[in-house]
């Protein structure tokens, strides 16, 4: 047996890549056969293709031929059946029946043999057509078949080849991997023992390395130690300095934050002030008030309960809160209990000067009080709680209105610390002689700031003004509109007033108009009534239209003042306009005032009560002064002014406390009332009040030439003389008369006259 060669990796190499040539070439030359037997089938198939094109074309025709044929002759026969038609148009009944008969079964024959012709035709074409596909189909099937044939042939040869050939490269490569192997054994038998050569002598090296290792690591322990105490004393020595220098860094931020916040708070404190500066009014509303305010009961020995309001900034004033005192009936009779049960208090810091108005619903009143801080100051029992309630959300508003503010603010001033001795070490002569300097000079102490807010000087303004405008005033002019619906709408003894004047430097007057006449006036005559308040001494005319009344009259408390029979309406009537001109012409006045003087502040030795001191004393003061403002003769003064006041009336007058408050009326509303009573001039009852004109006390001039008559007190007594032979004429003229009101005044003689003097108190004592 011969001895195997192996094959090396060139030899393997090179019959892989005959092999691969092989196997190409035999693709090429089977490729070539493919491709041709492939563009063989196509041809044939696209002839196929064609043909079966070619036929459907001569069958699409031969059918349109025969739709034309057949339309050509149901045309032709239709037209020669309308020519027929046409002449037997003339024909019986019968005939055009049996013609309609014959054309029917002609129409039906055509078209019979036309859709049978079509049938035939179709039916041929498909059939050839079906016949030429089947012979297509067998030859392209005997064609692949052959085809295949010959491929499998060639393709069992080529196979065979490979085989052989793949055969005969294997042999050669085991061979070669034989001979390859046995060279790679005597190779690693000695790789091996080189490599244990190597190994011995490197663990002979490692081991010397090991002991060198292990004496540096020795030392690197050793040196380790000795650092790793150095570390620790320094790490100490840090750690107690970190921590010194942090408590002092703690302790003056503490103190730098402490005193931000101190500023922080003052400027917090200065900020409110300032934003809370315009605050002129603050309302504190309570809700459900019917059902959380409530007295206490009879068993409780405190009359009155309280509520507080949260505290409040307003007007530069600071730490303010409202009080509301609620109380109960008492047994014996309390002071002011007929007047309400609701009182409001204030409470405000020591050294506040304040002039404030409190509110309860709709009621109010002006107190003005030092504050000490530790009692509140406000006002008596002024309004009942269920009047000033709104009914519509159940809510009460308790307010508070500053009008005037005066606070003391002190500001401690702060020494500027000097230099300390560490300092001053290294400091110059001329340094520590400043620092001397600086620290005998300076003095402790304060600024104290006096702050003033006064929120009624516009009031105050406009009052002086107004004041000082009204002492030019001489004559006030009230223009009644609707002048001829006025009997209509306001029947004897019911009014219309003007609104409030001043004239001549007297305050608060008022014109009282009676279009019918008060009681006791003549029928068709109207009453005319001046309201002043007391203390006021007036010379003056009343006028009514062109009708001119003196009046002349000296005011002891306040009222009114005028003439019963003034003149007839009529006469004082503009018909052009129909309004009727109601003035005042004032030729002298002057007013008594009564002031109330303030009383010193405390000093030792001081006698008064600490509650007049503070000044809750109930009671008046009795210490007042008496002034008198006086307008004199305005005749002789070069300055003189017209006032027109505006065209409203109200049933309410200044002189009746006892009706309700009534709003200003136009004129016009009268339009849409012609008879009946005005709204809020009667009371339900149908009495009058005690107070109105109606109920003014009255003086009617008897028969007799001289007579005094008692009036009911405190009305001053009347002289007048009358003569019972006085006509109209008379009274239009320059009638007089006077009153006597004190008792060093010289009383005149009156002229007779049929008209009468009315005064009416004004019992009220806020007036």
């Amino acid at each position: 047996m011969p001895k195997p060669v192996y094959a090396t990796a060139d030899e393997l190499a090179e019959a892989v890549k005959k092999l691969e040539g092989q196997l190409k070439a035999t693709e090429a030359k089977l490729g070539g056969a493919l491709k041709q037997s492939e563009t063989n089938l196509k041809g044939e198939l696209a002839k196929a293709n064609e043909q079966m094109a070619n036929n459907a074309q001569v069958a699409n025709e031969g059918t349109q031929r025969c739709g034309n044929d057949s339309k050509t002759y149901t045309d032709d026969r239709l037209n020669q059946f309308r020519t027929d038609m046409m002449g037997l148009l003339n024909g019986t009944q019968e005939e055009i029946g049996q013609a309609q008969a014959k054309l029917s079964q002609k129409v039906e024959s055509v078209d019979n043999d036309v859709r049978k012709a079509l049938a035939d035709e179709l039916a041929a074409l498909c059939e050839r057509i079906d016949k030429e596909f089947q012979a297509t189909r067998e030859d392209m099937t005997k064609f692949s078949e052959t085809k295949s044939q010959e491929g499998k042939a060639n393709l069992a040869d080529q196979r065979d080849q490979l085989d052989r050939a793949m055969a005969e490269a294997a042999k050669e490569v085991d061979q070669k991997m034989d001979k390859l192997q046995a060279t790679m054994e005597k190779f690693l038998k000695d790789f091996s023992d080189s490599q244990a050569k190597d190994q011995a002598s490197r663990e002979e090296k490692t081991q010397r390395s090991e002991s060198e290792i292990w004496l540096k690591l020795d030392r690197t322990n050793e040196l380790l130690q000795e650092l790793t105490d150095s570390s620790t004393r320094d790490t100490e020595s840090l750690r107690e300095e970190a921590t010194k220098n942090l408590e002092d860094y703690k302790a003056e931020a503490n103190g730098r934050l402490d005193g931000h916040d101190e500023e922080n708070l003052q400027m917090r404190t200065a900020l409110m002030e300032v934003e809370n500066l315009a605050t002129r009014r603050v309302d504190w509303v309570i809700k459900d008030a019917s059902k959380r305010l409530r007295p206490n009961s009879a068993s409780k020995a405190s009359l009155h309960t309280s509520w507080f309001s949260p505290k409040f900034d307003m007007a530069g004033v600071h730490g303010l809160q409202l009080e509301l005192q609620l109380f109960r009936p008492s047994d014996w009779g309390a002071d002011g209990e007929s007047s309400g049960d609701v009182a409001i208090y204030l409470w405000a810091c020591k050294g506040m000067n304040l002039v404030y108005k409190l509110y309860c619903g709709s009621k109010a009143q002006t107190c003005e009080k030092v504050f000490n801080g530790k009692v509140p100051y406000g006002t008596t029992r002024f309004c009942w709680l269920k009047d000033q309630i709104n009914r519509e959300d159940d809510t009460l508003r308790i307010g508070c209105e500053v009008l005037e503010a005066v606070r003391e603010v002190e500001h401690i001033c702060k020494p500027i610390q000097p230099p300390s001795e560490e300092e001053l070490k290294d400091a110059s002569q001329a340094e520590k002689e400043q620092a001397d300097k600086l620290a005998k000079e300076q003095l402790p102490g304060s600024l104290l700031f006096r702050r003033h807010v006064n929120n009624r000087l516009f009031d105050q303004v406009k009052n002086q003004v107004d004041a000082m405008r009204s002492r030019m005033v001489r004559r006030v002019e009230w223009r009644v509109e609707q002048a001829s619906l006025l009997r209509k709408c306001f029947p004897p003894g019911e009014s219309i007033c003007s609104a409030s004047f001043n004239a001549a430097g007297i305050e608060g007057m008022q014109l009282i108009f009676y279009p019918c006449g008060y009681h006791g006036a003549t029928d068709g005559f109207c009453s005319l009534y001046l309201y002043a308040p007391a203390g006021a001494t007036l010379r003056c005319n009343l006028f009514i239209g062109d009708q001119k009344r003196d009046a002349n009259h000296s005011f002891e408390v306040a009222g009114a003042f005028g003439r019963t029979n003034f003149c007839r309406f009529e006469a004082g009537l503009e018909q052009a306009t129909d309004t009727i001109v109601v003035a005042l012409e004032v030729d002298e006045a002057h007013q008594d005032m009564i002031a109330t003087v303030a009383h010193p502040k405390a000093v030792p030795g001081d006698t008064r009560s600490i509650a007049q001191m503070d000044g809750s004393v109930s009671g008046p003061i009795e210490s007042t002064v008496k002034l008198q403002q006086a307008s004199g003769n305005l005749k002789k003064s070069p300055l003189e002014e017209r006032r027109v006041l505006p065209s409203l009336w109200t049933a309410k007058s200044m002189a009746d406390n006892s009706k309700k408050e009534d709003k200003f009326h136009s004129f016009d509303e009268l339009k849409t009332q012609t008879r009946g009573p005005s709204p809020t001039r009667r009371v339900r009852d149908g009495s009058t009040s005690q107070l109105s004109p109606m109920n003014m006390s009255e003086f009617k001039a008897s028969q007799t030439d001289d007579l005094t008559g008692e009036l009911q007190p405190p009305l001053p007594k009347l002289k007048s003389s009358v003569s019972e032979k006085t006509t109209i004429s008379d009274f239009r003229g320059a009638s007089e008369w006077s009153v006597s009101t004190r008792g060093s005044r010289s009383r005149r003689s009156l002229p007779k006259s049929n008209s009468q003097v009315v005064v009416s108190p004004m019992s009220s004592p806020d007036i």
